[in-house]
């Protein structure tokens, strides 16, 4: 799939291109080949060419059975039918299969393969479906590339991935020397009964003898604590079933959910299983750990497979989320590896529920039913976003949030973060820096596009076009804006430059177009800024700077004063805002004014949240909670914003100390 024939086809699979060998080709890992195989057949009619599982020789048990039995006095004999059936099988399981289905060669890779004809499910063994065909080729990519640690998958529920799992777990491990293989589940009794119980033992039992090697028996022929491919300690009846067979010294093991249960054990095939479901351990940080497992000092010796569907954020899905978004293929470093080494791969639930007989998905009889499913579940948010999450059309679907103690609406909010999730982010917004031009202090504004730059600008924005920005006057040493009716900004400050707390709020800024019917930004957010500067005083130039570039006022919470004060120090005095009634610049983070954040966001979201392009924003907003606002800078400063944008509704009630008048000034006599 990663190796390349001259002639084969190119294949794209969630945005990797494998490698289809030519018709009848397989490469043969034994002599490092390409070489010809036969494509079978079980018609010569396309309509009735359609997989059929292979079966082994007529009468298969009872002729082992007395083969058997003549190699205890003959042991270089061996049935020249049973051995032609065994031969294939193992070229088979090691290179790969052809087969025509619906009049078309069809390639399956020799897990695949290994799979559909021994792995044996508890409803038997498991149908040919062309959506397994994609999974099991992406994952050889991944096993074949070297700069790749293996794959993160999500998909919908009850797809058979945990025996998929199983599979390739036990396909390395059961024929070479000290490899070892680990499992990890949500806890310990998952891994233990869900995957290595179930996944593993269950269709290792139902195995031909000729791919069963040796494994340790003291302890019963079914494992339950590891399955080890080692001589039994103690010597008995059971030893015979192996004569003739290499001890491997290699596992299969399962630890508990802990992110440094495998720390320091080298590993060679991981399964992290149901790793968006993880709710007391943060898989990202333990996929941090365990990905030094998978190394031997820069070269990538063993390959993980995470699968998982996704639950909510709080229980599991944000650290997930994490470790899918630095698994994006497309994002490489210069090593030619992504920031966690692995590949994503979703399939969409549609393409997994009706098949056939062919393996092909009947996409819009699913669609159909999906929908009509969701249809009935309109009435319940919660419900519906459960029922998306578990059954995604897309990625960004699978991430859907329940989000019960939304303010706002949830659906809107998981729509638009859906619709954005696609689009690649050099499509959204441009990422950089304003800066003074030349370095020059109060001169004028310019934007530089740079790779960690701390500003987000619209893309369609046209940043670059001068003239129409910087518009400030000078009077004297002051300056004022002069798009104040164009432009709305608010600010989430911080004061200090050194903090104790574990969780550092980030200085957050929103830049705003106001309502005007004939602008295509009308009440749009245009800039985002979500960031904490080393020291204070380069939040605050950032600021502005922001002001100047836009010509345009800013509103800061009141209570941090440091933004406030620089400003004034340098001569921006007249880019503070006063609301209405207001002796002071600025708002008060009170209750009142958290309503008031909370009322304006909900319309803005009822109203207009298609227009919105910035993923923390709508996060902060899906997650946000009035009476833990600190946790929460994107929603705060856009709802700032939204106050400035509109602040001819809002007014600050100014305290004022009540006149004592002399009684005689009211009764004179």
């Amino acid at each position: 799939m990663y190796r390349k024939h001259p002639k084969g086809k190119p294949y794209e699979i969630n945005g990797i291109t494998v490698n289809i060998p030519p018709n009848g080709y397989v490469y043969n890992i034994i002599t490092n080949q390409w070489e010809k195989r036969e494509i079978m057949a079980r018609s010569v009619k396309k309509d009735y060419q359609y997989w059929e599982r292979p079966e082994p020789p007529k009468d298969y048990e009872t002729k082992r059975k007395k083969e058997i039995a003549t190699q205890k006095t003959n042991p270089g004999y061996f049935n020249p039918e049973l051995q032609e059936y065994r031969n294939q099988e193992w070229d088979r399981r090691l290179n790969g299969f052809w087969f025509y289905n619906n009049g078309h060669a069809t390639y399956i890779t020799g897990l695949h393969y290994f799979y559909l004809v021994h792995w044996k499910l508890d409803v038997g063994y498991p149908s040919f479906r062309m959506t397994d065909r994609d999974f099991f080729m992406f994952l050889e990519y991944c096993v074949q590339d070297p700069n790749c640690l293996g794959m993160v998958e999500v998909t919908k529920r009850r797809q058979g991935k945990t025996m998929r799992a199983g599979a390739f777990l036990f396909e390395l491990t059961s024929r070479s020397k000290n490899k070892n293989a680990g499992i990890q589940s949500k806890t310990f009794e998952d891994a233990k009964e869900n995957v290595f119980a179930k996944g593993v033992i269950m269709p290792f039992k139902y195995l031909p003898d000729f791919f069963v090697p040796i494994y340790d028996t003291e302890k019963g022929m079914t494992p339950k604590g590891e399955l080890r491919f080692f001589k039994t300690n103690k010597r008995g009846a059971t030893d015979d079933i192996f004569a003739e067979k290499i001890e491997l010294e290699s596992s299969i093991t399962f630890k508990s959910a802990d992110k440094f249960a495998y720390d320091g054990m080298k590993l060679h095939r991981y399964l992290g299983d149901e790793a968006g479901k993880t709710k007391n351990v943060d898989v990202y940080d333990r996929h941090q750990v365990l990905q030094f497992c998978l190394q031997q000092e820069e070269n990538i010796i063993g390959k993980a497979l995470y699968t998982t569907t996704v639950e909510e954020m709080e229980d599991g899905g944000e650290s997930f989320k994490m470790l899918w978004d630095a698994s994006n293929q497309n994002e490489k470093n210069a090593n030619g590896r992504t920031r966690s080494g692995l590949y994503q791969y979703f399939m969409p639930a549609y393409k997994t529920l009706f098949y056939d007989k062919f393996g092909q998905a009947d996409e819009e009889k699913a669609k159909e039913f999906y929908l009509a499913e969701r249809a009935a579940l309109e009435m319940d948010p919660r419900a519906l976003a459960s029922f998306i999450r578990k059954n995604p059309f897309t990625i960004g679907e699978a991430f859907f949030s329940e989000a019960d103690t939304c303010l706002y609406d949830a659906m809107a909010l998981n729509r638009q973060m859906e619709s954005i999730s696609w689009i690649a982010e050099k499509d959204l917004y441009l990422r950089g820096e304003f800066v003074w031009e030349k370095a020059e202090r109060d001169s004028r504004v310019v934007f530089n596009e740079t790779s960690n730059g701390k500003f987000l600008v619209h893309k369609k924005l046209n940043i670059y076009d001068y003239a129409n920005f910087n518009q400030v006057e000078e009077y004297g040493t002051r300056k004022v804006p002069k798009q104040g009716k164009k432009y709305a900004i608010a600010v989430d400050p911080f004061d200090h430059s050194i903090t104790t707390s574990k969780e550092r709020s980030d200085g957050a800024c929103y830049v705003y177009r106001r309502y005007d019917a004939l602008d295509e930004f009308s009440e749009t957010f245009l800039v985002e800024y979500l960031n904490r500067p080393e020291k204070a005083e380069i939040f605050y130039e950032d600021m502005i700077k922001l002001c100047h570039f836009f010509g345009c006022e800013i509103l800061s919470e009141d209570n941090k004063v440091g933004l406030i004060k620089y400003f004034e120090y340098r001569g921006y005095d007249k880019f503070l805002v006063k609301l209405p009634g207001a002796s002071k610049y600025g708002i008060s983070a009170t209750v009142k004014t958290h309503q008031q954040i909370a009322e304006v966001t909900e319309s803005y979201i009822t109203e207009n949240v298609e227009k919105v392009i910035f993923m923390r924003l709508l996060q902060d907003w899906l997650k946000f909670d009035i009476n833990k606002t600190t946790k929460f800078d994107a929603a705060m400063a856009s709802g700032y914003t939204l106050i400035q944008a509109n602040k001819s509704k809002f007014s600050e009630r100014v305290e004022q100390k009540q006149k004592i008048y002399d009684i005689r000034e009211i009764f004179p006599f």
